[in-house]
């Protein structure tokens, strides 16, 4: 594992410095805020204000020979949910590892996942034999270069320390990714041309940005600063208003085992699936399992039994763990808000629990036609994640039409 900060070349094109677009009807604080910080600011700030000493100093990336135990050890040691790995041979980054790619290993192992050759090419068909070949010997004695990129979900794109907010958060909504790699660019004359990797930058840093500045929490629900409440009105409307209480919640019942939910997670292409209880006919929420929960199967030998376990008891089990971590501080066992609740409380609360998406619940009763009851009080309704948010803030900011209209169609 490397800690210092590693010159490298972007494997994918870097976008170049935002020149940020400007529309009288979008609100000039949001704007003028997205677009004059930098990627360089947000990743630095994000390291200042982290309160967590577990959290990283300095960028991290992975070694291309670490196992999969080591890396995924490395990811949880410094709470982080990935990482670009880096080959000497190739003078740069290969791609990012994250818990997705973790998660395809698994499948892959446990011939969860069926094959459909007509998918691969070639060359992927005999790194996923390779996987699986190397892993019925020793399942942690894989390499990390193996598995990187394996959930094909997760491309590493970069962004050059002098560009703005705005354009990180067109490179999120274009490429429907979670994190970006920031890259410094290489002084002119300098003897080594390469740019130098200074960290990564998440959805969730922009999230932070946007709540520091405008936050209720920082101005106050009947708050007199008119920039905080004008800046971005969409803010101001309700999850149900904005329509984003809807399409199907992926959910598993309480005997279903973790390795059915991790299954369902990567045939989806979700990071998390609820743990709910249908007994009274309608979904309850009870818990929930994300896709960094795996770390907790591959960090340790003999952890692979896991995968068995009742979905329920694998998550009371590792939020009774995070409690002891936490020397008995209470834990919210799943963040929850509803539809009810303005956008700017739900993405404070994804921010203030570090969290990129919470479940939105029912906190009225509604009644179907033929007055039959369709939900109640408590009924998982939907979720929120902050990708869902990305796209409304690039809206706001007048950002490029043809990156909105390209996600809208992939869709």
């Amino acid at each position: 594992m490397t800690e210092q900060p590693t010159a490298a070349a972007p494997v994918d094109t870097a976008p170049a410095p935002s020149a940020t677009t400007t529309a009288s009807h979008t609100p000039a604080a949001l704007r003028d805020l997205l677009a004059t910080t930098t990627c360089g600011d947000l990743v630095k700030h994000n390291t200042i204000i982290s309160r967590d000493p577990s959290r990283p100093k300095v960028p991290i990336c992975l070694d291309v020979e670490l196992t999969v135990q080591e890396g995924c050890a490395a990811l949880a040691q410094h709470r982080i949910s990935s990482a670009p790995v880096y080959s000497p041979e190739a003078g740069g980054f290969i791609g990012m590892l994250d818990y997705k790619d973790l998660v395809a290993f698994v499948l892959e192992v446990f011939h969860k996942v069926p094959k459909e050759t007509n998918q691969h090419n070639y060359d992927a068909e005999m790194e996923i034999t390779d996987i699986v070949k190397r892993a019925n010997v020793d399942k942690h004695s894989v390499p990390i270069r193996l598995v990187t990129n394996l959930s094909h979900r997760n491309p590493l794109i970069a962004v050059y320390s002098t560009s703005s907010a705005v354009a990180a958060i067109e490179q999120f909504v274009r490429h429907r990714v979670h994190r970006l790699v920031v890259l410094e660019r290489a002084d002119q004359g300098s003897p080594d041309p390469k740019s130098k990797f200074i960290g990564v930058l998440s959805q969730s840093a922009i999230a932070a940005l946007v709540v520091e500045q405008f936050g209720r929490l920082h101005h106050g629900p009947n708050s007199k600063n008119d920039a905080a409440k004008e800046a971005w009105d969409v803010g101001n409307m309700t999850l149900a208003e904005l329509g984003l209480v809807k399409g199907e919640v992926y959910s598993v019942v309480a005997n279903d085992t973790v390795l059915d939910a991790l299954y369902l997670m990567h045939e989806k292409g979700v990071t998390s699936v609820a743990v709910v209880d249908k007994s009274n006919g309608t979904p309850k929420l009870t818990g929930s399992i994300s896709m960094t929960d795996i770390k907790e199967i591959l960090s340790t030998r003999g952890g692979w039994r896991r995968l068995y376990e009742p979905a329920f008891r694998f998550f009371v089990s590792l939020r009774n763990q995070q409690g002891l971590e936490a020397n008995g501080a209470d834990r919210v066992p799943s963040f929850t808000v509803h539809p009810g609740t303005p956008l700017m409380v739900a993405l404070e609360k994804m921010t203030a629990t570090r969290t990129h998406r919470v479940w939105i619940v029912n906190d009225y009763h509604t009644v179907g036609g033929g007055g039959v009851s369709s939900a109640s009080v408590g009924d998982l309704v939907g979720v929120l994640s902050l990708s869902d948010v990305m796209p409304l803030l690039l809206v706001a900011v007048g950002g490029s039409a043809e990156v909105q209209a390209t996600n809208e169609e992939q869709a």
